[in-house]
């Protein structure tokens, strides 16, 4: 079964760090990684990481965060 994936970006510009859910879902990490990599390689923003979760994961996540478990 093919999953899709919610992609989240840190970005850090002018020193300080911005995190960001990508715009859509996708189905290859792998790709969208590559594809955020060549779009940030010559910005002023630095792409510090990038994580894929699944709709479970990105659930949990949020819910560890936000004091809910």
């Amino acid at each position: 079964m093919l999953e899709a994936f919610i992609v989240t970006i840190w970005i850090e510009y002018n020193g300080k760090m911005y995190i960001k859910e990508a715009d859509s879902l996708t189905r290859n990490c792998k790709a969208a990684v590559e594809q955020l990599t060549n779009k940030f390689h010559k910005s002023p923003m630095k792409l510090v990481a990038v994580k894929c979760d699944t709709a479970q994961t990105y659930k949990d996540r949020k819910e560890y965060f936000n004091d809910k478990r």
